[in-house]
């Protein structure tokens, strides 16, 4: 069997040695030090072990990751992801990345407790495609959002809900600075950010205009245009909810100095909305913003309205959204049903009879 020549390498001018391997650089004190160095690696990749010599930590690595990955994206998106990643950061931010474990992803998933499962999807996915590039670039071996135990949380059960006669009653019997955009959002159907939009310019003696909406960028309001030509429309006004807008206000919802709020100033809002119904009621009140949404919506079906209707004062180009998301079946609904089953079943019976 013929003898391998032994590869040499030729000195550098400071005295070490290098060669070189797909781009990677390995040095020695030898030439022998050097050739061993890039044999080791290869054998490490081979193996799927390799991690590059880095004490990048997980919060440096997400911020150069965002950017470069996630550019292309709407303002809005970015703004979550960024959300997203900040949330995960102020848990294991100054991990290395090499070093990051499943139980440091299981630590991540604790602040997730109680988040919407929409949210927590966003969350994981955006994780893995992290620590999925962080593996391709040589900066850890396993991606451990994808551990078996570093699963995250199951999302409560009805994440969106229709409200209880209750709490309709203590909304408009409560007064408070943000009950005037609650009972827009609860009469009207109309979404967080269209009701921070609107003013009195949009309301009319029968009808209010939706034509915009904000959205936060960070802690800063913005005004755009709404995402679907669906999203710009007409509501009507119902009689419940005319006397409550005879004389609006400049902004439904504003600031202190009657500017757009930020969101910031909308969360300290809504908490202090919260506490005032809950003293009102006696004991503690949940409710979430888009919880009266989903009642007006609950609502129009309860009443019957066309289903086509009911998409064009929601805003919803797709009747997919309020079938799968808004339309729960009610205990009134479920009583109308059988009361109209049973008169068929009735008159049909009647009809079978023998006539006198």
């Amino acid at each position: 069997m013929p003898r391998v020549k032994k590869q040499r390498l030729k000195q550098r001018p400071d005295g070490r040695y290098r060669c070189a391997y797909k781009g990677h650089l390995f040095y020695g004190r030898d030439s022998d030090e050097a050739l061993e160095a890039r044999d080791e690696y290869k054998r490490q990749e081979a193996a799927g072990e390799y991690i590059r010599e880095t004490g990048i930590t997980v919060e440096q690595y997400a911020d150069e990751w965002l950017p470069l990955h996630k550019a292309d994206v709407s303002p809005k998106c970015y703004a979550d992801y960024k959300k997203q990643l900040d949330a995960m950061t102020s848990v294991i931010g100054d991990v290395k990345m090499k070093n990051v474990t499943v139980d440091e992803a299981a630590r991540v998933w604790k602040h997730y407790a109680g988040y919407s499962a929409s949210t927590i999807k966003r969350a994981r996915m955006l994780y893995i495609a992290l620590f999925d590039s962080a593996i391709e670039n040589d900066l850890c071996r396993k991606n451990p959002f994808r551990g078996r135990f570093a699963q995250p949380p199951k999302a409560p059960a009805g994440t969106h809900r229709a409200l209880s006669t209750e709490e309709i009653e203590l909304i408009r019997t409560t007064p408070h600075r943000v009950q005037l955009g609650a009972l827009v959002m609860l009469y009207a159907g109309l979404r967080r950010g269209e009701v921070l939009a609107l003013t009195s310019k949009d309301i009319t003696p029968t009808e209010i205009i939706v034509n915009k909406a904000v959205r936060f960028v960070g802690n800063t309001p913005a005004i755009e245009a709404p995402k679907t030509a669906a999203g710009t429309r007409r509501v009507p006004i119902f009689s419940i909810l005319r006397p409550y807008l005879s004389s609006p206000p400049r902004r439904i919802l504003a600031s202190a100095d009657g500017q757009l709020m930020t969101s910031t100033a909308w969360k300290r809002a809504w908490d202090s909305y919260m506490t005032a119904l809950s003293a009102a009621a006696g004991h503690p009140v949940s409710i979430r913003a888009h919880d009266l949404r989903h009642t007006y919506c609950t609502m129009l079906r309860d009443a019957g309205v066309d289903m086509h209707q009911a998409m064009l004062w929601m805003g919803h180009a797709d009747e997919k959204m309020i079938l799968h998301v808004y339309d729960h079946v009610t205990d009134t609904r479920t009583e109308k049903a059988v009361d109209q089953v049973e008169k068929m079943l009735f008159q049909g019976q009647n009809e079978g009879q023998p006539q006198k």
